[in-house]
C-alpha cells in the first residue's frame, strides 16, 4: 500500500510546494483554491479517483493560464517601465544639460551686471559732484563778489555774464560725463538682450534738452538786463539783488532740479535688469525644481520596476512549481484505482 502511494505522496508534495507560494491565491478564484487544499488533503491520505484528477488538472491549467497571463502583464510592465525610465532619463539630462548652460550665462551676466553697476555708481557720483550744491554756490558767491567790487556798470555786466558762462561750462561737463554713463547704459542692456530669457526695452535716458534751453534763455535774459539803461543809475547793491532774483534764484534752481532728475535717473537705472534677473532666477529655480522631480520620478519607476523584476522571479518559482505538478500527471498512470 506504501509502494502503492508513493507517486500520489510526491504529487501531494509537489501540490503543497505549490499552494504554499504566495502568488498562489492570486492565480486561484476562492473556490478552486478551497477545492486545491481538500486534493492536497486526499494525496496524503489516500488514493485519488478520476473525479479528483480531473479536478487537479482543472486546478493545474487554471494555475498555469493565470501565470501565463501574469507573465504577460509583467513583462508589458517591465517594457514599459523601462521605457518610461528611459524617455524621463533624457528629458532630466536634457534639460539639466540647457539649465547647466543657461546658469552659467546667467552668472556671467550677474556678474557683468554687477561690475557694471558699481561703474555707473561711480560715475554717477562724479556726475552728481557737477551739481553739487556747494559748487553751484561758490560759483554764484564769486561771481556775485565780482559784481559788488566792480568799480564800473561795464566791470559788473561782465561778471553777470561772467556767471552765466561757468554755469554752462558746468553743464557742458555734467553733459559729456553723463553721455559716458548713457553709453555704459546702453552697453549693458545690450549685453543682457544677447542672453536667452531677457528681453529689455530700450534704456531710459537722459534728456538735458529742458535744461539746456532754461540755461540758454536764462543766458538771453542776463543779456538783456545788462542792456537795460536804467542800470546806469542804480547802485552796484541794488542792481546785484535784482539781478539775483531775476537770474540767480532760476539758475539755482535750475541745478538743484537737474541733481534731483539725475539722481532719480540714476537709482532707476538698474530696475529694469534687477527684475528680469529676479525673473530669470526664479525660471532657473523653477527648472531645477522640474529636474528634480523628473529625477524623483526616476527613482519611483526604478523601484517599481525592481519589485516587477522580483514578481517576475517569483512567477518563475510558480511556473516551475505547476510544471512539476503537470509533469507527475503525465509520468504516473493516475487511472481510477480498483476497488
Amino acid at each position: 500500500m506504501t509502494d502503492t502511494l508513493l507517486p500520489y505522496i510526491e504529487l501531494a508534495s509537489a501540490l503543497e510546494a505549490c499552494l504554499s507560494l504566495p502568488d498562489t491565491p492570486e492565480l486561484l478564484d476562492p473556490q478552486l483554491l478551497r477545492r486545491a487544499h481538500e486534493l492536497l488533503d486526499i494525496l496524503k491520505t489516500t488514493l485519488p479517483d478520476a473525479t479528483n484528477f480531473a479536478q487537479m488538472s482543472l486546478i493545474t491549467e487554471t494555475v498555469h493560464a493565470g501565470v501565463q497571463r501574469r507573465y504577460a502583464e509583467l513583462h508589458h510592465e517591465q517594457n514599459t517601465l523601462t521605457s518610461l525610465i528611459s524617455k524621463n532619463r533624457e528629458v532630466a539630462d536634457q534639460l539639466e544639460q540647457s539649465l547647466r548652460a543657461d546658469q552659467y550665462l546667467s552668472q556671467e551676466a550677474w556678474n557683468s551686471f554687477d561690475i557694471a553697476r558699481k561703474l555707473i555708481a561711480r560715475q554717477g557720483g562724479i556726475l552728481l559732484t557737477h551739481l553739487d550744491s556747494i559748487q553751484v554756490e561758490r560759483l554764484v558767491a564769486k561771481n556775485l563778489n565780482e559784481m559788488l567790487k566792480s568799480p564800473t556798470t561795464s566791470a559788473l555786466t561782465q561778471a553777470m555774464h561772467s556767471l552765466i558762462r561757468e554755469a554752462s561750462t558746468l553743464f557742458e561737463g555734467f553733459e559729456r560725463q553723463n553721455r559716458q554713463i548713457m553709453s555704459v547704459v546702453e552697453a549693458v542692456y545690450t549685453r543682457f538682450n544677447q542672453l536667452p530669457g531677457f528681453t529689455l526695452g530700450p534704456p531710459q535716458l537722459s534728456s538735458l534738452e529742458n535744461y539746456r534751453q532754461d540755461l540758454e534763455q536764462l543766458g538771453e535774459k542776463t543779456a538783456e538786463f545788462c542792456r537795460r539803461p536804467i542800470n546806469l543809475m542804480t547802485d552796484k547793491a541794488s542792481l546785484a539783488k535784482k539781478f539775483g532774483m531775476e537770474v540767480v534764484v532760476p539758475l539755482r534752481d535750475l541745478f538743484t532740479q537737474l541733481k534731483t532728475e539725475t539722481d532719480w535717473w540714476l537709482r532707476e537705472l538698474s530696475i529694469p535688469i534687477q527684475e528680469q534677473i529676479q525673473v530669470k532666477k526664479v525660471a532657473l529655480e523653477k527648472c531645477e525644481e522640474d529636474v528634480s522631480m523628473i529625477r524623483d520620478q526616476i527613482t519611483t519607476l526604478e523601484a517599481r520596476k525592481e519589485e516587477t523584476e522580483i514578481a517576475l522571479s517569483r512567477l518563475h518559482q510558480q511556473e516551475a512549481a505547476v510544471e512539476r505538478i503537470m509533469a507527475l500527471t503525465q509520468t504516473f498512470p493516475f487511472e481510477k484505482p480498483a476497488q
